[in-house]
Protein backbone atom coordinates (compact mmCIF):
# COMPACT_ATOMS: atom_id res chain seq x y z
CA UNK A 1 0.00 0.00 0.00
CA UNK A 2 2.89 2.97 0.84
CA UNK A 3 4.08 2.04 -2.53
CA UNK A 4 0.67 3.77 -4.45
CA UNK A 5 1.36 6.76 -2.16
CA UNK A 6 4.56 7.44 -3.91
CA UNK A 7 3.79 7.72 -7.45
CA UNK A 8 4.49 11.29 -9.15
CA UNK A 9 2.34 13.84 -11.35
CA UNK A 10 4.21 12.21 -13.71
CA UNK A 11 1.80 9.40 -13.42
CA UNK A 12 -1.01 11.26 -12.89
CA UNK A 13 -0.54 13.08 -16.36
CA UNK A 14 0.64 10.35 -18.34
CA UNK A 15 -3.09 8.53 -16.95
CA UNK A 16 -5.03 11.70 -17.94
CA UNK A 17 -3.31 11.35 -21.76
CA UNK A 18 -4.28 8.24 -22.00
CA UNK A 19 -8.02 8.38 -21.23
CA UNK A 20 -8.16 11.52 -23.59
CA UNK A 21 -7.45 9.51 -26.03
CA UNK A 22 -9.26 6.49 -25.45
CA UNK A 23 -12.90 5.57 -26.90
CA UNK A 24 -15.69 6.61 -25.04
CA UNK A 25 -17.61 4.03 -23.33
CA UNK A 26 -20.88 2.55 -24.83
CA UNK A 27 -24.20 2.05 -23.20
CA UNK A 28 -25.62 -0.87 -24.05
CA UNK A 29 -29.40 -0.63 -24.78
CA UNK A 30 -30.72 -3.68 -22.53
CA UNK A 31 -33.88 -5.25 -20.93
CA UNK A 32 -34.58 -7.23 -17.69
CA UNK A 33 -37.48 -9.42 -18.23
CA UNK A 34 -39.79 -10.50 -15.56
CA UNK A 35 -37.92 -9.43 -12.73
CA UNK A 36 -39.11 -8.24 -8.74
CA UNK A 37 -38.46 -4.79 -8.41
CA UNK A 38 -38.27 -1.76 -5.77
CA UNK A 39 -38.73 1.08 -7.10
CA UNK A 40 -37.20 2.68 -4.11
CA UNK A 41 -37.34 2.44 -0.96
CA UNK A 42 -40.68 4.09 -0.47
CA UNK A 43 -42.57 2.57 -3.12
CA UNK A 44 -44.22 -1.01 -3.71
CA UNK A 45 -42.27 -3.70 -5.23
CA UNK A 46 -43.69 -4.74 -8.44
CA UNK A 47 -43.72 -8.27 -7.99
CA UNK A 48 -43.43 -9.28 -12.29
CA UNK A 49 -41.34 -6.34 -14.33
CA UNK A 50 -39.60 -5.81 -16.92
CA UNK A 51 -36.91 -2.29 -17.26
CA UNK A 52 -35.92 -1.33 -20.86
CA UNK A 53 -32.64 0.76 -20.94
CA UNK A 54 -32.13 2.32 -23.76
CA UNK A 55 -28.84 5.18 -24.58
CA UNK A 56 -28.25 4.44 -20.76
CA UNK A 57 -31.11 5.95 -19.48
CA UNK A 58 -33.80 3.97 -18.67
CA UNK A 59 -36.85 3.96 -21.06
CA UNK A 60 -39.46 2.27 -19.31
CA UNK A 61 -40.47 0.04 -16.05
CA UNK A 62 -43.56 -1.61 -15.23
CA UNK A 63 -45.28 -4.63 -14.96
CA UNK A 64 -44.50 -7.25 -17.85
CA UNK A 65 -47.85 -7.39 -18.98
CA UNK A 66 -47.70 -3.29 -20.38
CA UNK A 67 -43.24 -3.25 -20.66
CA UNK A 68 -42.18 -5.18 -23.96
CA UNK A 69 -38.13 -5.58 -25.13
CA UNK A 70 -37.41 -4.29 -28.97
CA UNK A 71 -35.29 -7.22 -30.75
CA UNK A 72 -32.42 -6.00 -30.67
CA UNK A 73 -32.03 -5.16 -26.93
CA UNK A 74 -29.61 -7.45 -24.79
CA UNK A 75 -32.57 -10.02 -22.51
CA UNK A 76 -31.52 -10.33 -18.75
CA UNK A 77 -34.17 -13.02 -17.91
CA UNK A 78 -35.08 -11.85 -14.36
CA UNK A 79 -36.93 -15.41 -13.24
CA UNK A 80 -36.25 -15.40 -9.63
CA UNK A 81 -34.06 -11.83 -9.60
CA UNK A 82 -34.45 -8.74 -7.57
CA UNK A 83 -33.66 -5.61 -9.07
CA UNK A 84 -32.92 -2.39 -6.86
CA UNK A 85 -31.12 1.30 -8.00
CA UNK A 86 -27.77 0.82 -8.25
CA UNK A 87 -26.37 1.10 -4.94
CA UNK A 88 -23.57 3.84 -3.70
CA UNK A 89 -21.62 3.31 -1.20
CA UNK A 90 -20.70 6.64 0.71
CA UNK A 91 -16.87 5.93 2.14
CA UNK A 92 -14.18 4.29 0.44
CA UNK A 93 -10.85 5.45 -0.41
CA UNK A 94 -9.40 4.62 -3.79
CA UNK A 95 -5.95 3.67 -3.04
CA UNK A 96 -5.49 0.04 -5.61
CA UNK A 97 -2.25 -1.65 -5.61
CA UNK A 98 -1.92 -1.34 -9.70
CA UNK A 99 -1.88 2.23 -9.65
CA UNK A 100 1.78 1.75 -8.84
CA UNK A 101 1.94 0.53 -12.76
CA UNK A 102 2.53 2.52 -15.29
CA UNK A 103 -1.21 3.80 -16.64
CA UNK A 104 -0.55 2.01 -20.08
CA UNK A 105 -0.32 -0.95 -18.39
CA UNK A 106 -2.69 -1.17 -15.48
CA UNK A 107 -6.29 -0.70 -16.82
CA UNK A 108 -7.50 -4.66 -16.14
CA UNK A 109 -5.86 -4.89 -13.12
CA UNK A 110 -7.82 -1.98 -11.57
CA UNK A 111 -10.71 -3.09 -13.40
CA UNK A 112 -10.45 -6.30 -11.93
CA UNK A 113 -9.50 -4.14 -8.14
CA UNK A 114 -12.71 -2.27 -8.40
CA UNK A 115 -14.65 -5.46 -8.71
CA UNK A 116 -13.31 -7.17 -6.16
CA UNK A 117 -13.92 -4.48 -3.57
CA UNK A 118 -17.13 -2.29 -5.35
CA UNK A 119 -18.70 -3.63 -8.67
CA UNK A 120 -18.91 -7.38 -7.60
CA UNK A 121 -20.98 -5.90 -4.64
CA UNK A 122 -23.68 -3.99 -6.34
CA UNK A 123 -22.19 -0.83 -6.23
CA UNK A 124 -22.85 1.47 -8.76
CA UNK A 125 -21.50 4.84 -7.60
CA UNK A 126 -19.33 5.67 -4.92
CA UNK A 127 -18.00 8.50 -2.93
CA UNK A 128 -14.18 8.35 -2.32
CA UNK A 129 -13.31 10.59 1.20
CA UNK A 130 -9.56 10.61 1.33
CA UNK A 131 -6.47 9.39 -1.50
CA UNK A 132 -3.46 10.02 -2.89
CA UNK A 133 -3.86 13.73 -4.52
CA UNK A 134 -5.27 13.63 -7.97
CA UNK A 135 -5.63 9.66 -8.08
CA UNK A 136 -9.29 9.27 -7.76
CA UNK A 137 -10.12 12.17 -10.46
CA UNK A 138 -7.59 10.40 -13.09
CA UNK A 139 -9.37 6.84 -12.36
CA UNK A 140 -12.86 8.91 -13.37
CA UNK A 141 -11.02 10.17 -16.11
CA UNK A 142 -10.40 6.68 -17.36
CA UNK A 143 -13.57 5.16 -16.22
CA UNK A 144 -15.47 8.13 -17.89
CA UNK A 145 -13.45 7.27 -21.04
CA UNK A 146 -14.07 3.48 -21.49
CA UNK A 147 -10.55 2.72 -20.68
CA UNK A 148 -11.11 1.22 -17.10
CA UNK A 149 -14.31 -0.66 -16.17
CA UNK A 150 -15.99 0.64 -13.16
CA UNK A 151 -18.29 2.09 -11.37
CA UNK A 152 -19.30 6.10 -10.96
CA UNK A 153 -16.49 7.88 -8.47
CA UNK A 154 -17.08 11.18 -6.84
CA UNK A 155 -14.01 12.09 -4.67
CA UNK A 156 -12.66 14.56 -1.90
CA UNK A 157 -9.81 13.78 -3.27
CA UNK A 158 -6.75 14.98 -0.45
CA UNK A 159 -7.73 15.05 3.27
CA UNK A 160 -7.28 17.99 5.93
CA UNK A 161 -5.56 17.21 9.02
CA UNK A 162 -5.05 19.85 11.91
CA UNK A 163 -1.59 21.05 12.06
CA UNK A 164 1.01 18.77 13.41
CA UNK A 165 -2.35 16.21 13.16
CA UNK A 166 -0.95 13.53 10.19
CA UNK A 167 -3.27 10.24 11.97
CA UNK A 168 -0.32 8.23 13.36
CA UNK A 169 -1.60 5.06 11.06
CA UNK A 170 -1.45 7.25 8.17
CA UNK A 171 1.97 8.17 8.59
CA UNK A 172 3.86 5.76 6.70
CA UNK A 173 1.63 5.31 3.74
CA UNK A 174 2.28 9.39 3.48
CA UNK A 175 5.66 9.74 3.63
CA UNK A 176 7.29 11.43 0.92
CA UNK A 177 3.99 13.39 -0.27
CA UNK A 178 3.44 17.26 0.66
CA UNK A 179 1.71 17.90 3.94
CA UNK A 180 -1.91 17.64 4.12
CA UNK A 181 -1.76 19.71 7.41
CA UNK A 182 -3.73 22.58 7.87
CA UNK A 183 -1.31 25.88 8.22
CA UNK A 184 -3.17 27.98 8.54
CA UNK A 185 -7.08 29.13 7.96
CA UNK A 186 -6.50 30.98 4.90
CA UNK A 187 -3.68 28.63 3.25
CA UNK A 188 -6.27 25.62 4.64
CA UNK A 189 -8.94 27.74 2.19
CA UNK A 190 -6.65 28.17 -0.66
CA UNK A 191 -5.73 24.52 -1.08
CA UNK A 192 -9.52 23.96 -0.14
CA UNK A 193 -10.45 26.01 -3.46
CA UNK A 194 -7.91 24.52 -5.28
CA UNK A 195 -8.78 20.61 -4.89
CA UNK A 196 -12.37 21.84 -5.72
CA UNK A 197 -11.92 23.42 -8.88
CA UNK A 198 -9.87 20.67 -10.03
CA UNK A 199 -12.78 18.77 -9.62
CA UNK A 200 -13.19 17.32 -6.17
CA UNK A 201 -16.89 16.97 -4.99
CA UNK A 202 -16.45 17.85 -1.50
CA UNK A 203 -13.63 18.14 1.21
CA UNK A 204 -12.78 15.97 3.99
CA UNK A 205 -11.85 17.17 7.07
CA UNK A 206 -10.15 15.18 10.49
CA UNK A 207 -11.94 16.93 13.27
CA UNK A 208 -10.33 14.48 15.46
CA UNK A 209 -7.22 13.22 14.44
CA UNK A 210 -5.80 10.00 16.18
CA UNK A 211 -1.96 10.98 16.55
CA UNK A 212 -1.28 8.91 19.45
CA UNK A 213 1.47 9.15 22.49
CA UNK A 214 -0.18 11.49 25.33
CA UNK A 215 -2.50 13.54 23.27
CA UNK A 216 -3.82 10.90 21.58
CA UNK A 217 -6.93 12.20 19.51
CA UNK A 218 -5.89 15.70 18.33
CA UNK A 219 -8.73 18.36 17.50
CA UNK A 220 -8.40 20.43 14.55
CA UNK A 221 -9.18 24.30 15.67
CA UNK A 222 -12.74 25.43 15.21
CA UNK A 223 -11.21 28.59 13.02
CA UNK A 224 -9.59 26.07 10.25
CA UNK A 225 -12.35 23.67 9.94
CA UNK A 226 -14.52 26.89 9.87
CA UNK A 227 -12.13 28.33 6.66
CA UNK A 228 -11.78 24.72 4.70
CA UNK A 229 -15.76 24.75 5.47
CA UNK A 230 -16.92 28.04 4.08
CA UNK A 231 -14.91 27.66 1.22
CA UNK A 232 -16.25 24.18 0.27
CA UNK A 233 -19.93 25.12 0.81
CA UNK A 234 -18.96 28.34 -1.73
CA UNK A 235 -18.73 25.99 -4.00
CA UNK A 236 -21.93 24.19 -3.27
CA UNK A 237 -20.11 20.67 -2.14
CA UNK A 238 -20.55 18.78 1.33
CA UNK A 239 -17.89 18.52 3.90
CA UNK A 240 -17.06 15.24 5.73
CA UNK A 241 -15.36 14.34 8.88
CA UNK A 242 -13.77 11.52 10.71
CA UNK A 243 -14.78 12.75 14.15
CA UNK A 244 -12.87 9.84 16.36
CA UNK A 245 -14.42 10.95 20.05
CA UNK A 246 -16.96 13.41 21.54
CA UNK A 247 -14.58 16.99 20.95
CA UNK A 248 -14.10 15.90 17.59
CA UNK A 249 -17.85 15.43 17.48
CA UNK A 250 -18.16 19.28 18.76
CA UNK A 251 -16.11 20.84 15.91
CA UNK A 252 -17.93 19.00 13.29
CA UNK A 253 -21.16 20.66 14.77
CA UNK A 254 -19.52 24.07 15.56
CA UNK A 255 -18.08 24.00 11.90
CA UNK A 256 -20.99 22.51 9.79
CA UNK A 257 -19.76 19.99 8.60
CA UNK A 258 -22.22 17.67 6.51
CA UNK A 259 -21.53 14.10 6.85
CA UNK A 260 -20.05 12.41 9.41
CA UNK A 261 -17.81 9.56 8.03
CA UNK A 262 -17.85 7.31 11.34
CA UNK A 263 -19.61 6.68 14.53
CA UNK A 264 -17.29 6.97 17.71
CA UNK A 265 -17.82 4.13 19.66
CA UNK A 266 -13.65 3.70 20.56
CA UNK A 267 -14.44 6.76 23.28
CA UNK A 268 -16.54 4.56 25.13
CA UNK A 269 -19.48 6.64 25.08
CA UNK A 270 -22.98 6.48 24.01
CA UNK A 271 -24.78 8.95 22.10
CA UNK A 272 -27.46 10.65 24.40
CA UNK A 273 -30.36 12.33 23.08
CA UNK A 274 -29.01 15.83 23.32
CA UNK A 275 -26.24 15.21 21.17
CA UNK A 276 -28.29 13.24 18.78
CA UNK A 277 -30.45 16.58 18.43
CA UNK A 278 -27.46 18.84 17.94
CA UNK A 279 -26.49 16.67 14.88
CA UNK A 280 -29.90 16.31 13.39
CA UNK A 281 -30.58 19.90 14.12
CA UNK A 282 -27.72 20.59 12.03
CA UNK A 283 -28.56 18.33 8.84
CA UNK A 284 -26.31 16.07 9.58
CA UNK A 285 -25.85 12.89 7.71
CA UNK A 286 -23.97 9.45 9.36
CA UNK A 287 -22.02 6.46 7.42
CA UNK A 288 -21.64 4.25 10.53
CA UNK A 289 -19.18 1.95 9.03
CA UNK A 290 -20.14 -0.71 11.76
CA UNK A 291 -18.25 -3.32 10.31
CA UNK A 292 -14.72 -1.48 10.74
CA UNK A 293 -15.02 -1.36 14.11
CA UNK A 294 -15.12 -5.10 14.27
CA UNK A 295 -11.73 -5.18 11.84
CA UNK A 296 -10.01 -2.82 13.88
CA UNK A 297 -10.86 -4.54 17.40
CA UNK A 298 -9.74 -8.07 16.14
CA UNK A 299 -6.31 -6.26 14.74
CA UNK A 300 -5.75 -4.83 18.10
CA UNK A 301 -5.91 -7.97 19.65
CA UNK A 302 -8.73 -7.45 21.88
CA UNK A 303 -11.13 -9.87 23.80
CA UNK A 304 -14.24 -10.60 22.21
CA UNK A 305 -16.53 -9.21 25.04
CA UNK A 306 -14.55 -6.01 23.98
CA UNK A 307 -14.98 -6.18 20.72
CA UNK A 308 -18.48 -6.91 20.79
CA UNK A 309 -19.17 -4.37 23.29
CA UNK A 310 -17.37 -1.91 21.06
CA UNK A 311 -19.90 -2.97 17.97
CA UNK A 312 -22.70 -2.81 20.03
CA UNK A 313 -21.81 0.74 21.38
CA UNK A 314 -21.24 1.90 17.61
CA UNK A 315 -24.86 -0.06 16.90
CA UNK A 316 -26.76 1.89 19.46
CA UNK A 317 -25.37 5.68 18.52
CA UNK A 318 -26.18 4.82 14.56
CA UNK A 319 -29.63 3.56 16.29
CA UNK A 320 -30.33 6.35 17.85
CA UNK A 321 -29.34 9.19 15.15
CA UNK A 322 -31.69 6.79 12.97
CA UNK A 323 -34.56 6.92 15.38
CA UNK A 324 -33.89 10.44 15.91
CA UNK A 325 -34.57 10.88 11.93
CA UNK A 326 -31.06 11.77 10.67
CA UNK A 327 -29.71 10.74 7.21
CA UNK A 328 -28.12 7.25 7.29
CA UNK A 329 -25.48 6.94 4.56
CA UNK A 330 -24.14 3.30 3.70
CA UNK A 331 -20.26 3.08 3.52
CA UNK A 332 -17.83 0.64 4.60
CA UNK A 333 -14.38 2.34 4.54
CA UNK A 334 -12.39 -0.33 2.00
CA UNK A 335 -9.28 0.72 0.58
CA UNK A 336 -8.58 1.12 4.33
CA UNK A 337 -9.51 -1.89 5.51
CA UNK A 338 -9.63 -4.81 3.13
CA UNK A 339 -13.03 -6.71 4.10
CA UNK A 340 -14.96 -6.24 0.72
CA UNK A 341 -18.23 -8.53 1.93
CA UNK A 342 -21.06 -6.23 2.76
CA UNK A 343 -22.93 -8.81 4.42
CA UNK A 344 -21.77 -8.25 7.98
CA UNK A 345 -22.22 -4.26 7.27
CA UNK A 346 -26.08 -4.44 6.28
CA UNK A 347 -26.50 -7.68 9.32
CA UNK A 348 -25.35 -4.97 11.96
CA UNK A 349 -27.49 -2.29 10.52
CA UNK A 350 -30.77 -3.93 10.73
CA UNK A 351 -29.08 -5.22 14.52
CA UNK A 352 -28.80 -1.48 15.20
CA UNK A 353 -32.62 -1.48 14.30
CA UNK A 354 -32.85 0.01 11.09
CA UNK A 355 -35.78 -1.39 8.51
CA UNK A 356 -35.14 -2.95 4.95
CA UNK A 357 -36.67 -0.14 3.42
CA UNK A 358 -34.57 2.55 5.71
CA UNK A 359 -30.85 -0.01 4.50
CA UNK A 360 -32.38 0.16 0.99
CA UNK A 361 -32.54 4.51 1.18
CA UNK A 362 -29.19 4.77 2.27
CA UNK A 363 -27.86 2.55 -0.39
CA UNK A 364 -29.96 4.62 -3.15
CA UNK A 365 -32.21 7.63 -2.39
CA UNK A 366 -30.46 9.26 0.89
CA UNK A 367 -27.00 9.56 -1.04
CA UNK A 368 -28.36 10.71 -4.28
CA UNK A 369 -30.45 13.44 -2.27
CA UNK A 370 -27.94 14.44 -0.12
CA UNK A 371 -25.06 14.48 -3.01
CA UNK A 372 -27.67 16.32 -5.90
CA UNK A 373 -27.23 13.59 -8.13
CA UNK A 374 -30.68 14.21 -9.31
CA UNK A 375 -31.03 11.06 -12.04
CA UNK A 376 -29.83 8.34 -9.75
CA UNK A 377 -31.18 6.58 -6.43
CA UNK A 378 -34.48 5.32 -8.15
CA UNK A 379 -36.15 2.58 -10.72
CA UNK A 380 -37.95 5.36 -13.24
CA UNK A 381 -38.50 6.40 -16.50
CA UNK A 382 -35.53 9.56 -17.33
CA UNK A 383 -33.11 8.29 -14.40
CA UNK A 384 -29.96 6.75 -14.94
CA UNK A 385 -29.72 3.32 -15.72
CA UNK A 386 -27.62 2.52 -12.84
CA UNK A 387 -29.01 -0.84 -11.45
CA UNK A 388 -28.17 -3.81 -9.11
CA UNK A 389 -29.82 -7.55 -9.53
CA UNK A 390 -29.72 -9.80 -6.38
CA UNK A 391 -30.57 -13.19 -6.35
CA UNK A 392 -32.71 -12.95 -3.17
CA UNK A 393 -35.20 -10.89 -1.87
CA UNK A 394 -33.28 -8.82 0.47
CA UNK A 395 -36.77 -7.40 2.16
CA UNK A 396 -36.84 -11.35 3.57
CA UNK A 397 -32.87 -11.74 4.23
CA UNK A 398 -30.78 -8.34 4.34
CA UNK A 399 -27.98 -9.77 3.56
CA UNK A 400 -29.56 -10.74 0.29
CA UNK A 401 -28.33 -7.02 -0.60
CA UNK A 402 -24.55 -8.63 -1.07
CA UNK A 403 -25.81 -11.63 -3.37
CA UNK A 404 -25.47 -9.71 -6.98
CA UNK A 405 -26.26 -11.42 -9.94
CA UNK A 406 -25.92 -8.50 -12.15
CA UNK A 407 -23.89 -4.70 -11.38
CA UNK A 408 -25.43 -2.27 -14.25
CA UNK A 409 -24.19 1.36 -14.57
CA UNK A 410 -25.97 3.59 -17.09
CA UNK A 411 -26.90 0.40 -19.19
CA UNK A 412 -23.79 -1.52 -19.49
CA UNK A 413 -22.46 -4.42 -17.15
CA UNK A 414 -19.92 -4.00 -15.60
CA UNK A 415 -20.15 -7.20 -13.00
CA UNK A 416 -21.43 -10.42 -14.18
CA UNK A 417 -21.86 -13.40 -11.66
CA UNK A 418 -20.32 -16.56 -13.04
CA UNK A 419 -22.23 -19.87 -12.74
Amino acid sequence: MPNILKRSVTLRSAALSLCLLASPAIAQDLAIVGAKIYPSPDAPAIADATIVVRDGVIAAVGPSSDVKPDASDRVISGDGLVVVAGLWNSHVHLLLPSMAQPPAENAEALANELEGMLTRWGFTTVFDIASLPGAAIDLRRRIESGEVRGPNILTVDAPFFPNEGTPIYLRQLLEGLPSMEIGTPDAAAERARRQLENGADGVKIFAGAIVGGEIGVLPMPLEDAKAVIAETHKHGKPVFAHPSNQEGLAVTIESGVDVLAHTTPDDGKPWTPELIARLTSHDMALTPTLTLWRVESEASGLPAEKIEATIALAQQQLGAFAAAGGDVLFGTDIGYIQAADTSEEYRLMQGAGLSFEQILASLTTTPATRFKVERKGRIEAGMDGDLTVLTADPASDIEALADVAYTIRAGRVIFEAKD
